[in-house]
């Protein structure tokens, strides 16, 4: 049974490869023998992940692209290039989103309903879901040709449910901005669209809950989060824990895998049971 989890000879695209996500996407399919890993990533991220990954699988298994996405044409020729250069893709894990100010991740009250900016919401929708759908629409139909593949979405619980503005109060926490619950929303119809018109490749998403990047916060800020919101998260949740990207490794080798392949259009929610109350 072990084997249908397997990547073997499998070619997987990762796009945010070096993200908080992604590394330990990246990591995952490599560990579960994927021939390849094609990696997408922005040109300012360092070569640290790439050099760590080469080091420890070996360069014939790592691709790697320095790649903005805001740059569509830039982007178009990449996806031509790996599609001249491997001769199909298996697996395509849209896994990339701009978390900063553009798309309203910003301080205080910046990205909220009350001031969140037309510029805010067009750079939303262009690293939430155009960049999906452009390599969708230039990898996915290649696997349609193909004969199949696996495409998986990385949208969010909030591609479901609403935040909570009671989270948020009395802390130094600015909520989620309206755009990422528009786009992560837009993302899961999405992928039951591609479902739909890309058959026979499966298209399916994950929607992760609360992930907080505890890492990257004490490693920037100085500091993690207020342990109160910390706090308030892990109460929201059944198993009263907050995510680690580890969590979600399960839901994407077996999306990957062929131990879901009579599964397509789903999508699997990795949340702690938030969502559930």
């Amino acid at each position: 049974m072990k084997d249908i989890f397997s990547l073997k000879n499998k070619i997987v695209i990762i796009t945010g490869a070096a993200g908080f996500f992604g590394q330990y996407f990246a990591k995952a399919v490599l560990d579960n023998n994927a021939r390849k890993l094609i990696a997408i990533e922005h040109p300012k991220v360092g070569d640290k992940f790439y050099s760590e990954l080469v080091s420890n699988y070996g360069k014939d298994r790592v691709e790697w692209h320095k790649l903005d996405l805001y740059n569509n044409k830039d982007a178009e020729r990449c996806y031509r290039k790996i599609l001249r250069d491997n001769k199909r893709v298996d697996v395509l894990v849209n896994n990339a989103f701009d978390f900063s100010p553009r798309t309203g991740f910003a301080p205080g009250d910046a990205g909220t309903i009350q001031k969140a900016t037309h510029s805010q919401l067009l750079s939303a929708f262009e690293s939430g879901i155009y960049w999906a759908f452009l390599t969708t629409q230039k990898i996915g139909l290649k696997m349609r040709e193909q004969g199949g593949g696996s495409i998986i979405n990385i949208c969010s619980m909030y591609s479901l449910i609403a935040p909570s503005p009671l989270l948020y109060e009395g802390t130094n926490h600015a909520p989620n901005p309206p755009g990422y619950s528009i786009i992560k929303s837009g993302l899961l119809a999405f992928t039951r669209y591609c479902a739909s018109f890309l058959a026979p490749v499966r298209v399916n998403a994950i929607l992760p809950g609360a992930f907080p990047n505890l890492q990257e916060r004490f490693e920037k800020a100085g500091k993690s989060y207020e342990d109160d919101f910390i706090d308030r998260l892990v109460s929201r949740t059944l198993l009263k824990r907050v995510g680690h990207p580890e969590d979600l490794i399960g839901a994407l080798i077996f999306l990957s895998s062929d131990a879901s392949s009579y599964v397509t259009g789903q999508g699997i929610v990795v949340d702690g049971g938030w969502t559930v109350t």
